[in-house]
């Protein structure tokens, strides 16, 4: 099983590939919040490194929080990237990309 630094260079491969729905849905029901909380952290770091601009990504508010900490935070900034906390995103990440890098 892939570790979550190698998920988020796979999610980023992906959507620098340009035929990745936006957004690209994650599904993590079985995984930790902190564990998926890590990988949206990865999953920003790799996108702004590789250059693949993100318009924002939105979070079951669980992983959102163990992210910040704060169970009243509903959303904060990693690396100027959004993370919305959307209770519509029940287990899952979904990463928006900037119509640009779907060249």
């Amino acid at each position: 099983m892939a570790g979550v630094q190698e998920m988020a260079l796979g999610i980023a491969s992906t959507l620098r590939s340009g035929i990745a729905p936006n957004p690209l849905p994650v599904e993590l029901w079985g995984h930790a919040p902190e564990d998926a909380a890590q990988l949206l952290k990865y999953i920003v770091e790799e996108c702004v490194d590789a250059s693949i601009a993100l318009r924002e990504i939105r979070a079951d508010p669980v992983i959102v929080h163990e992210l910040t900490g704060s169970k009243s935070e509903c959303g904060v900034k990693l690396r100027d990237v959004p993370i919305s906390a959307d209770p519509g995103c029940r287990g899952r990440i979904e990463s928006y990309s900037e119509p640009s890098n779907l060249d």
